[in-house]
C-alpha cells in the first residue's frame, strides 16, 4: 500500500515541472520585452535596434504609430543618430510605439 501511494506522490510531482519545451530559459524567449533602455546600434529605414549590456532588441518603425522624443521635444525617425542613448517601448506585433533621446 505504501508502494502506491509514493507511485501516486511521484505521478502528481511529475505532473507539477513545467513542460519539457519550455524548460532552461526557452519560456523567456518567447516573452517580448516590451521596455528597452540602452543604444541605438542600428537604424534602417523600417527597423531600429537599441541594444542593453545584456541583448539588442529589433522592432519595426511605423510612421503612423512611432512617436520620437528628442530630448524632451517632439521629433522624427531621421533625427535619430548611432550611438544615441535611447529609452524604447515596443507593443506586441514588435512595432516601436515610443522612442526618446537624450
Amino acid at each position: 500500500m505504501k508502494k502506491l501511494g509514493v507511485v501516486a506522490f511521484a505521478f502528481v510531482l511529475l505532473g507539477a515541472s513545467p513542460p519539457a519545451d519550455l524548460e532552461d530559459g526557452a519560456a523567456s524567449e518567447l516573452s517580448t520585452q516590451r521596455r528597452v533602455q540602452g543604444v541605438i546600434t542600428s537604424i534602417d529605414p523600417a527597423t531600429l535596434t537599441i541594444a542593453t549590456a545584456q541583448r539588442a532588441v529589433t522592432g519595426k518603425i511605423d510612421p503612423a504609430r512611432t512617436k520620437v522624443t528628442i530630448n524632451g521635444r517632439p521629433g522624427r525617425v531621421g533625427d535619430l543618430r548611432l550611438t544615441d542613448r535611447a529609452k524604447g517601448e515596443l507593443c506586441l506585433d514588435d512595432v516601436w510605439l515610443a522612442i526618446a533621446t537624450r
